[in-house]
């Protein structure tokens, strides 16, 4: 078992005991995926599960402006509507021009934004990288959102563990504890969706704690009109900067 000491960060879930987050790689998250993982003590990035495209593994929202209001960011991924591919498998298309096509549609969404040049800079660095898996630039992404928003707690791809010969086995709740096992977890914090296939009496057996996430996402002044809600997490640094930090923070910690 891995040994974990609690976070002294204040946005933690209130209880006793090691609290464990976990979440499939998502591209450029939204806020409530970076809530949710300030909540606990350690964090499980997992991609040791069935790759979806097409939903938020592979793209995610920025604003715009336009009669939508947003759009689509996509990384472009080879073979998955030929084969079931788990997370580590999945390989970036490299042969579609999407790396400039994204640097555009952000640098036009947001180059009167606040912080656009510090942010945009970041953002730009990331993608020099010559990424061959889409797993590998999910997680750069996501090292950057914990840096940006003050998340340092340890953080472990399932993958890694599984070689180690920790047990990661099963679906939804036998997954799940398996995961609370590795580390001695005491509670999981779920996202809202995890109401829908948690098994109680498995939880209660295994003397594990469950909460569901109860996300309110924070209203911010956009570069765009409107407020529109559930955008990726560089939309709030575009226009907030540092201040972004105590933004998310307010919409932090609330659990069913």
């Amino acid at each position: 078992m891995i040994g974990i000491a609690p976070s002294i960060d204040q946005r933690r879930l209130d209880v006793p005991g090691i609290v464990l987050t976990a979440h499939q790689p998502e591209f450029m998250p939204w806020l409530g995926y970076i809530s949710k993982a300030v909540m606990g003590d350690a964090y499980f990035v997992l991609d040791s599960v069935q790759f979806a495209k097409d939903v938020f593994q592979n793209r995610n929202k920025i604003r715009i402006k336009s009669d939508s209001g947003w759009q689509w960011l996509t990384v472009p991924v080879l073979d998955v509507k030929k084969h079931l591919l788990n997370w580590s498998d999945v390989r970036i298309d490299k042969s579609q021009n999407w790396k400039t096509k994204h640097l555009n549609s952000i640098y036009y969404s947001y180059a009167k934004a606040n912080y656009f040049d510090i942010i945009y800079s970041d953002i730009e660095k990331i993608y020099q990288n010559n990424w061959d898996f889409l797993i590998d630039f999910n997680v750069h992404i996501r090292e950057y959102a914990f840096k940006k928003f003050n998340i340092h707690i340890p953080v472990y791809r399932a993958t890694d563990l599984i070689k180690q010969g920790y047990d990661i086995s099963g679906q939804k709740t036998d997954l799940i504890i398996n995961m609370c096992k590795v580390i001695g977890a005491d509670n999981f914090v779920f996202g809202s969706v995890g109401r829908t296939y948690v098994d109680k009496e498995k939880f209660n057996e295994a003397d594990i704690q469950f909460y569901f996430q109860n996300f309110k996402h924070p209203e911010y002044n956009q570069t765009h009109g409107e407020f529109i809600p559930s955008m990726s997490f560089i939309d709030l640094l575009f226009n907030c900067g540092d201040e972004s930090i105590n933004i998310l923070s307010k919409s932090s910690g609330d659990v069913i």
